[in-house]
């Protein structure tokens, strides 16, 4: 039983030494990865898009463990797995109230949209991580923010609803936050499109970022209130960072959603960042801006 035991504690000690080198050559290697945007992905456990949560647990059990003490190993639970939220048609949703006091909500309405300019290195970025790098930005600047987890893709599945049903679902999933967290006053749903490299990529002073561009749904009756508030946004993009913006895209007709849940607050902004091509660094840069915007104006100094 020992001899098991001995081997076992070998195996994980191989295994975390193994990890531990791999994220230093990581750190070595050329990549578009800043040592600010790995902490995000990898180093907060749950907030991880489905794909890499398995190594996010993994990582978070590591960093308790006394390398000098192995027997520490055996006082951790190594029981992971990806928590995916089944939703019945009586929308059941787990609660993520929060003690503090969040007043932006960060979703994505489609979120297994990825980005693949990072193969390289096998490792999957999507919207949903891009939601978790705006809130670690958001809170540098005091502002506290949820970002949802709960899977639309469960939600569709269980109901046998199609993916044009993806809005119905987010809108469920934000009702459910905003009756729980009162204080979330922006509702921030973060796209990927899916136009070519050359289309949604600029460099601004040798800096290259993934371009944003803002979706109005013109089918809302209070659409006017939403587009006051991305105009400004807009504007100050095209201000202080020329051509990072493709503009606002104003949909409406047969075919499209034409609401995108903007009835729900003239402050729920679609924002689409970036191409299917595009490096998570791009888009690292490309959030970096995003939440600077917010802040400013959450603060009212955007005219």
């Amino acid at each position: 039983m020992k001899r098991n035991v001995w081997k076992f504690l070998t195996l994980v000690i191989i295994m975390v030494f193994s990890l531990i080198y791999t994220v230093k050559w990581l750190d070595s290697y050329d990549l578009v990865l800043d040592e600010e945007t790995l902490e995000v992905l990898l180093d907060s456990s749950g907030n991880i898009s489905s794909e890499n949560r398995l190594i996010n647990e993994f990582v978070s059990k590591v960093k308790s463990v006394d390398l000098i003490n192995p027997v520490s190993i055996l006082m951790n639970n190594y029981n992971v797995g990806v928590n995916n939220e089944n939703v019945d048609n009586d929308y059941e949703v787990e609660t993520m109230k929060t003690d503090s006091s969040p007043i932006v909500y960060i979703y994505n309405t489609h979120q297994t949209e990825k980005y693949s300019g990072t193969k390289e290195i096998n490792i999957n970025y999507s919207v949903l991580d891009a939601s978790f790098l705006l809130q670690s930005k958001l809170k540098k600047y005091g502002i506290e923010s949820i970002v949802e987890t709960s899977s639309i893709n469960d939600v569709l599945n269980t109901n046998n609803w199609n993916y044009a049903s993806s809005y119905r679902v987010s809108r469920m999933f934000m009702e459910k936050r905003k009756e729980e967290n009162p204080s979330l006053k922006y509702f921030i749903d973060l796209h990927r499109d899916s136009v070519n490299k050359n289309i949604s990529t600029i460099d601004i002073n040798g800096k290259k970022y993934a371009k944003t561009m803002f979706l109005l749904g013109l089918e809302n009756e209070n659409y006017r209130q939403n587009e006051i508030v991305m105009t400004k946004l807009e504007n100050y993009l095209n201000t202080n960072y020329k051509g990072l913006s493709r503009g606002i895209y104003r949909k409406k007709g047969k075919g499209v959603n034409g609401v995108y849940n903007q009835d729900f607050s003239n402050l729920c902004i679609l924002i689409e960042v970036g191409g299917e091509e595009n490096t998570f660094d791009e888009v690292g840069n490309t959030i970096d801006v995003i939440a600077e915007m917010i802040n400013l104006y959450i603060g009212g100094k955007l005219d």
